[in-house]
C-alpha cells in the first residue's frame, strides 16, 4: 500500500511538471540512443570487414617472403627476400595433405598503355589456381590455360578499374595493350571485386601468366607471395604448421634462424580486425556513455531543485505520519521514473534510427540485442543512483522548520 501511494505521489508531482521532466529525461534519452546506433555502427563495420576478408579468399593463407611489418595502418614486406619460389608453391600442393589449392604470386606497380591512354596499374602474375583461390570470377572472355603458362604466352586478363582506366565503354576483350613495351591480348575480364581489408582496390590489375611476368618483365626466378587454400577452416592451424615447417626445410633455416617468410591466415586477419573493431566499438561507446553521465548529473540537479520547492509538502507528508523511508521511497521512484522515460525514448530512438539507416540508408548497421538490455538496465540505475542523495537530502528535512517554509 505504501509502494502505490509513493509511486503515485511521485507520479502525479513529475505530470504536473511535464517540460521539466522530459528535459531531466532529455540526456538519458540522447546518451541511450547513441550507444545503441554507436553499437550497431560498430557491429555493422564488423560485418563488413569480415565479409572483405571472406571474399579474398576462403580458407586462405597468405605466405609472404621475408618480415611482414605494419606501417601506414598496412602490412608490408620489410627488406627484398629472394628465397620464396614456385617450386616451394609446388612442394606445398605435392606434400601437404590439408592443401587445396597453391597459386605463387608476383606484381609490380607498372604503367599500361592503349592506344592514346595510359595508367599506372598492378601487372600481376600467378597461375591458373589464383582466381579460384582469391574468388576472382572471369565476367567476359576467359581465363588463360595451361598451355599459356608453359609458353610464357603474352595473354592478359584484366580488372574492371583498368577497363576503365583504359579501355572508358571500349569492350577490351580482343584489344592489346602494352606493358614495358611488350604487347598483351586482353582475353578476359573480372567481374568486380572491390577493396581488400587493407583498403587496396583489387580490381586495379592485370593479370598475366607467372612465367611471361618473370621472364619478359621482372627477369627473376623468385616471388614475393604464395597464396594457398586449406581444404576446411579447422585444417587451417595443421596446415598453417606443416607449411612452415616444410618452408624452413626448404630454405635450410636452422633451429636457431627466424623464418624468411611470414604466414597470415584468415584466421589472423579476422582476429586481427576483431580487436581493431572491438576497440573502436569500446572507444565510441566510451564517449556516449559520458552524455549518460550528463543525463545523471540532469537528474541529480532537477530532483534537487524539486526538493526545495516542495520543503512545504515534504513537512506536510511528514506531519501526518509519513517516515522518512517514504519520503526517501517517494523521491527514488520519481527519479527511477525519470530515467525510464528517458531510457525507454532513447531505445525507441536508437532502435528507430538503426533500423532507418539501414532500410533507406547505405550504412551497415546490425541491431545488437545485448545494448538495448544493458541500455534498460542503465537507465533505471542511472535513475536510482543520481536519485538517492536528493532522497535522502529530503527525508532529512525537520517536519517543523518545513512547515514554516513559504
Amino acid at each position: 500500500m505504501k509502494f502505490l501511494t509513493s509511486f503515485s505521489i511521485a507520479t502525479r508531482a513529475l505530470l504536473s511538471h511535464k517540460t521539466r521532466t522530459f528535459l531531466a529525461s532529455l540526456g538519458i534519452l540522447i546518451g541511450i540512443a547513441s550507444v545503441i546506433v554507436m553499437v550497431a555502427t560498430g557491429k555493422g563495420s564488423q560485418q563488413e570487414v569480415m565479409d572483405v576478408i571472406a571474399g579474398m579468399g576462403e580458407n586462405m593463407i597468405t605466405i609472404n617472403a621475408g618480415e611482414m611489418k605494419r606501417r601506414g595502418g598496412r602490412l608490408r614486406l620489410s627488406g627484398n627476400v629472394i628465397t620464396l619460389t614456385p617450386r616451394d608453391a609446388k612442394r606445398i600442393a605435392d606434400e601437404i595433405d590439408e592443401v587445396e589449392l597453391v597459386a605463387p604470386f608476383e606484381e609490380r606497380r607498372m604503367n599500361a598503355k592503349f592506344d592514346n591512354n595510359t595508367s599506372e596499374t598492378s601487372i600481376a602474375g600467378s597461375t591458373l589456381d589464383f582466381p579460384l583461390i582469391r574468388g576472382y570470377k572471369i565476367e567476359d572472355g576467359e581465363m588463360f590455360t595451361e598451355k599459356d603458362l608453359k609458353t610464357a604466352s603474352r595473354v592478359a586478363v584484366i580488372g574492371k578499374t583498368t577497363v576503365k582506366n583504359l579501355f572508358g565503354d571500349e569492350d577490351p576483350v580482343g584489344q592489346v595493350v602494352k606493358v614495358h613495351f611488350i604487347p598483351f591480348k586482353i582475353i578476359g575480364v573480372f567481374e568486380t571485386k572491390g577493396v581488400d581489408t587493407n583498403g587496396l582496390d583489387q580490381d586495379d590489375l592485370i593479370l598475366i601468366p607467372l612465367p611471361t611476368l618473370m621472364r619478359r618483365i621482372v627477369n627473376q626466378t623468385h616471388v614475393s607471395r604464395i597464396f594457398v587454400k586449406i581444404s576446411s577452416r579447422e585444417n587451417i592451424l595443421p596446415g598453417t604448421e606443416k607449411i612452415r615447417e616444410l618452408l624452413r626445410e626448404s630454405h635450410k633455416l636452422k633451429d636457431e634462424k627466424e623464418d624468411d617468410f611470414t604466414m597470415v591466415s584468415q584466421l589472423d586477419l579476422e582476429e586481427m580486425k576483431r580487436e581493431t573493431s572491438e576497440l573502436f566499438t569500446k572507444l565510441i561507446v566510451g564517449v556516449a556513455a559520458i552524455s549518460l553521465l550528463v543525463g545523471g548529473i540532469g537528474i541529480l540537479a532537477v530532483m534537487l531543485i524539486s526538493v526545495k520547492e516542495r520543503t512545504r509538502e515534504i513537512g506536510i507528508r511528514r506531519a501526518v505520519g509519513a517516515t522518512r523511508r517514504d519520503i526517501i521511497r517517494q523521491f527514488l521512484y520519481e527519479s527511477l521514473i525519470i530515467g525510464i522515460i528517458g531510457g525507454g525514448l532513447g531505445i525507441a530512438l536508437g532502435v528507430g534510427l538503426t533500423l532507418g539507416l539501414t532500410h533507406w540508408g547505405d550504412w551497415t548497421l546490425l541491431l545488437d540485442k545485448n545494448s538495448i538490455w544493458t541500455a534498460s538496465w542503465v537507465c533505471a540505475l542511472i535513475g536510482i543512483v543520481f536519485g538517492v542523495f536528493p532522497a535522502i537530502k529530503a527525508s532529512k528535512l525537520d517536519p517543523m522548520e518545513a512547515l514554516t517554509i513559504e
